[in-house]
């Protein structure tokens, strides 16, 4: 009786280990396919990246290039996850269609290099940038890219300044400045952490993000002394150098 309960038992643990097992192989199986995917999206913002900072330098050649690897690594996603979405992916409102709405527009940008028509290959990549955003944000993942998005979303707001300037004689005109000016800050500064995982010995983003935080200090001086020409020239310089930071690592 006491070797038939053992017996029992010992079958029921091994039920229980099998059972495990596999459900440990599925979970790792679902990230794996979902990790693949994260890879080749990441990859692709880099090489979008690279297309488009030689296409704004008058590089066709390296433009060309970069766009080719880009058009081939897109459409090696597009076979392997278009009728099989990787876990995160699939509850992505028309995924396929993305796949393949973004591999449209890579062609059309490639055909157009081809044709010595940059400016054209540039318009019809940039509406990428936003797309892959929103791609990763609807599968829940958030990075550098999504943060300095949302960051220049907040110097957007601080730049309506510039085109209808506050009346710096009022208290509450300085007021809505500085709150201006504070989330903007905010926003850039909390992507410092995500550029210490992603950003690898870069010197290049504190070379551009340093200049913004240096100009944001200077928005108090022009507030005390109440110089609105002092606060447009600082939103133009902002503005710049948001853009460049924005190109170099976001999107």
């Amino acid at each position: 009786m006491v070797r038939a309960v053992r017996a029992h038992f010992r079958c029921a643990f091994l039920v229980i280990l099998l059972a495990a097992a596999s459900l440990v192989a599925a979970k790792s199986s679902v990230c794996a396919g979902s990790g693949s995917f994260v890879s080749k999206l990441t990859e692709a913002q880099a090489l979008f990246r690279a297309t488009t900072t030689s296409l704004r330098a008058g590089r066709s050649e390296e433009a060309d290039a970069s766009l080719k690897r880009l058009i081939a690594l897109w459409s090696e996603a597009t076979s392997a996850y278009r009728s099989d979405p990787p876990a995160l992916f699939a509850r992505v409102n028309m995924f396929p269609e993305v796949l393949d709405g973004s591999g449209a527009r890579l062609k059309r940008a490639a055909d157009a290099l081809a044709e010595n028509r940059a400016e054209a290959a540039l318009e019809e990549l940039l509406p990428l940038r936003r797309e892959w955003i929103m791609l990763r944000r609807s599968a829940g993942l958030y990075g550098l890219v999504e943060c300095l998005d949302e960051s220049s979303d907040a110097l957007d707001a601080f730049m309506a300044m510039k085109r209808t300037p506050p009346d710096m004689t009022r208290a509450e005109g300085r007021g809505d400045v500085l709150a201006r000016a504070a989330v903007y800050r905010w926003a850039l500064k909390r992507c410092d952490s995500y550029a210490a995982t992603e950003v690898v010995t870069d010197a290049e983003y504190r070379r551009l993000a340093d200049p913004i935080v240096a100009g944001l200090d200077v928005v108090a001086t022009a507030v005390r002394l109440r110089d609105a020409a002092l606060l447009d020239r600082i939103l133009a310089d902002l503005k710049t150098f948001d853009t460049q930071l924005s190109q170099r690592f976001g999107g």
